[in-house]
C-alpha cells in the first residue's frame, strides 16, 4: 500500500450551499471567488491542477452577480460559484492548447456550450484545469503542463483525463470543475480524488459548438463533492443544442427536485468487479464489492447475477473508432514536431495510416454488438455496479499500469470496466466507496440508456451512505 505523503484535500461549501448563500445575499460572490483564487494560489504550485487563471474576468463577472442580487435579480442555480474549466473546453479569449505542445500560444475564439449555460446560470469560471495531450491518458500529464497531482497523496495520480479538474474540486480550490468522460476520464478522476463524476446518457450534456469528433464516445460533464451538486449543474446546462446533432432534450422536470423521489425498493442490481472479461486488483475488488452489498442491502433492491462478458472486439473497436479524432488533430503536421508529441497520442497517427474501411465496419459491429448484449443483460437487471476503476491510484509521472491482478494488460487494460458505456451511451457515474492503494476508490453505477435519474438517484444513496461511513 502506497504511504500517505500529505492530503491537500479541503472540505469547502458546495456548489449548492454556495448558489443559495448567495442567492440570498447571505454571501457576496467576490467573497466565494477570492476564496477560490486564494485556495488555488496556495495549494497549486504543488497540486498542478491549473493551467491558466483569470483573477480578473472572474471577480469581475462576481461583481456583476453582486450587483444584480443588490439590485433584487436572481443570478440563477449556480449564483457565484466558482468553476473550473477543462482545458478540452473552449472559453473565448483564454488559452485552447488542449494539453498540447501542438498548440501552445493557442486562444480559443468561442466558448463552449457547457460553458456558456453555466455561465448564464450565475457559474464564475475562474481558469482552465489540466489533461493529458488530447486527453489521450488516464493520468494527467504533459510536455506541455507537467504533472497535476493526486490531492489525497500528490505521489499519486488523480486520474485522467479530467485529472486537473478532479484535483482542483478535491483540494476545495472549486466546488465544481468541467469534464469530458471518453472511456472514463470523469469516471476514474473521480474515483482516485473521492468524488462524484458523472457520464450521462450519450447526447445529455451537449458537446457543441464546435465538437468534430467521429467516434461517437465522448460525453461532457461535471465533477463535484455531491450528487446533489452534479444534479443542480446538469439541470442548468442539459437541453438540445443546433451545434450538437446528437444532443437530446432537457428532461421534462429537474434533476435536483427529483432524485429523493426515485423508488429503489425492489429493483434488481447485479455486481461483478470485471464485466466478465478484465482482470480486477483484489484490493479494489473487496473494498468496492462491499460497497455494492452494502448498497443493495441499505435500498432493499434484489441482488442478481449480471451473467456478462464482454466481448474481447469490443475493446478492438473502441481503438478503431477512435483513431480517427486523434488523426484529426494531427493532420498535417511535420514530422519533426511529431517528436514533440506523447507516444501514445504518436501511436494513434501511426494507426490512422494503416486503418482501412474494413476495419471501421468491424469497429462499428462490434460496437452494435456490445449495445445489443448489453441491450439484454438490462432485461435481466436495472442497475449495474462494478468498480469505477480496476486498479488503485498510480504514481502521478505515469505511466498507465502494464499488469493488474497479475495479468499485463494493455494502454487500455485500466478502462476494461468504463470504455464499454462509452461505445454503448449507457448512463454512468462513480461514487467515493472507500479506499484502496493509499488514495480513494469509486463505486460505479450503470443504467439503461436515458435513465438517468435513476442512475443519480441511486448515487445519492450510496453517496450518504458513503458520507456516514
Amino acid at each position: 500500500m502506497t504511504t500517505v505523503r500529505h492530503s491537500y484535500v479541503e472540505e469547502t461549501r458546495t456548489v449548492v450551499e454556495t448558489a443559495d448563500l448567495v442567492r440570498r445575499g447571505e454571501l457576496a460572490a467576490r467573497e466565494a471567488v477570492a476564496e477560490a483564487l486564494d485556495r488555488i494560489g496556495r495549494l497549486d504550485p504543488e497540486l498542478g491542477a491549473f493551467v491558466h487563471v483569470d483573477p480578473d474576468g472572474a471577480l469581475a463577472r462576481a461583481h456583476e452577480i453582486d450587483e444584480l442580487v443588490a439590485n433584487g435579480g436572481d443570478p440563477g442555480p449556480l449564483a457565484g460559484v466558482p468553476l473550473g474549466v477543462k482545458e478540452l473546453h473552449a472559453v473565448e479569449g483564454w488559452p485552447f492548447a488542449m494539453g498540447s505542445v501542438l498548440h501552445s500560444g493557442r486562444t480559443a475564439d468561442h466558448t463552449s456550450t457547457l460553458v456558456e449555460r453555466a455561465v448564464a446560470a450565475g457559474g464564475v469560471p475562474v481558469g482552465s484545469t489540466a489533461s493529458p495531450e488530447f486527453g489521450r491518458a488516464s493520468f494527467t500529464a504533459s510536455a506541455l503542463h507537467g504533472v497535476t497531482r493526486n490531492p489525497w497523496n500528490p505521489a499519486l495520480t488523480p486520474g485522467g483525463s479530467s485529472g486537473g479538474s478532479a484535483a482542483a474540486v478535491a483540494a476545495g480550490m472549486v466546488p465544481m470543475a468541467t469534464g469530458t468522460d471518453g472511456a472514463g476520464s470523469l469516471r476514474i478522476p473521480a474515483s482516485y480524488c473521492g468524488l462524484v463524476g458523472f457520464k450521462g446518457t450519450y447526447g445529455r450534456v451537449p458537446r457543441g459548438p464546435r465538437h468534430w469528433g467521429t467516434a461517437e464516445n465522448d460525453h461532457y460533464g461535471v465533477l463535484t463533492r455531491t450528487v446533489r451538486d452534479t444534479a443542480r449543474f446538469l439541470d442548468c446546462v442539459c437541453g438540445a443544442d443546433e451545434y450538437d446533432r446528437s444532443s437530446l432534450p432537457a428532461p421534462g422536470e429537474p434533476f435536483e427536485t427529483r432524485l429523493a423521489s426515485v423508488g429503489l425498493r425492489g429493483l434488481r442490481v447485479a455486481w461483478t468487479p470485471d464485466l466478465g472479461n478484465a482482470p480486477c486488483d483484489p484490493e479494489v475488488a473487496g473494498v468496492v464489492g462491499a460497497v455494492a452489498t452494502r448498497f443493495v442491502a441499505a435500498v432493499g433492491a434484489r441482488r442478481v447475477e449480471p451473467a456478462l462478458n464482454i466481448e474481447d472486439a469490443a475493446g478492438v473497436a473502441f481503438r478503431t473508432l477512435s483513431v480517427p479524432d486523434v488523426h484529426a488533430e494531427l493532420r498535417g503536421v511535420s514530422s519533426e514536431r511529431l517528436d514533440d508529441v506523447h507516444p501514445t497520442v504518436r501511436r494513434y497517427g501511426e494507426a490512422a495510416k494503416a486503418l482501412g474501411a474494413g476495419a471501421l465496419v468491424d469497429g462499428h459491429r462490434a460496437r452494435a454488438r456490445l449495445v445489443a448484449e448489453l441491450a439484454r443483460a438490462f432485461e435481466r437487471f436495472d442497475l449495474l455496479l462494478t468498480p469505477a476503476t480496476q486498479v488503485p491510484a498510480f504514481p502521478a509521472e505515469g505511466p498507465m499500469p502494464t499488469e493488474i491482478a497479475g495479468q499485463r494488460v494493455d494502454h487500455w487494460g485500466a478502462l476494461a470496466v468504463t470504455f464499454p458505456f462509452n461505445l454503448s451511451g449507457h448512463p454512468a457515474v462513480s461514487v467515493p466507496a472507500g479506499t484502496a492503494g493509499g488514495a480513494p476508490v469509486g463505486l460505479q453505477i450503470v443504467g439503461r440508456r436515458h435513465e438517468d435519474l435513476l442512475v443519480l438517484a441511486a448515487a445519492a444513496v450510496e453517496a450518504m451512505s458513503s458520507t456516514s461511513g
